[in-house]
């Protein structure tokens, strides 16, 4: 995807962040510089290299073995509609062991306070389009974490329809 094809997908027009899961600063046309760290920077370039023609690149596109590095930061949600509802696919081990809590296979509207997360998830899946969070109250894990960032991700099936959301997350 060229820089101008970044800019049109960026600028093709999206339903409305939900209000009650806007949190402040959240990004939703997102640029390298809003990126504080390397590897979701790394990331990010990667995901916009790997769109194509306006849709999110797809799951098979995502080679893990390119990023060593932040394996352990990364969550992937399986995507379900009618009704909607986001499955923990995978939990990377280093928010397994930042967090206390193994959610792989559990569905968001399990966990408690996970409603807001839901309510992006759908965003991103109804959208087609990443957004990233600098900082967000934890609030789902019992442990003393003030704050996360995450870097959320959509991913295409063959028909283009988001079918999973691949995130990176840090703890601070």
């Amino acid at each position: 995807m060229t820089a101008a094809d970044l800019e049109d997908f960026a600028a093709s027009p999206a339903t409305p962040f939900p209000e009650e899961a806007r949190l402040p600063g959240i990004v939703t046309r997102i640029g390298e510089s809003d990126l504080p760290e390397d590897c979701t920077r790394r990331l990010w370039a990667w995901w916009a290299a790997a769109a194509r023609q306006g849709r999110p690149p797809r799951r098979e596109d995502f080679d893990p073995v390119e990023f060593p590095r932040i394996l352990g930061n990364i969550t992937i949600f399986d995507v379900e509609r009618d009704p909607w509802r986001f499955r923990v696919r995978l939990v990377g081990t280093r928010i397994v062991e930042e967090t206390d809590r193994d959610t792989t296979g559990v569905y968001l509207d399990e966990l408690e306070n996970a409603g807001t997360i839901a309510l992006r998830a759908r965003w991103v899946a109804e959208n087609r389009r990443p957004y990233y969070l600098p900082q967000a109250p934890v609030v789902w894990t019992s442990r003393d974490f003030k704050h996360y960032a995450t870097l959320a991700l959509p991913l295409a099936d063959a028909t283009g329809e988001t079918s999973m959301i691949l995130y990176h997350m840090d703890f601070f």
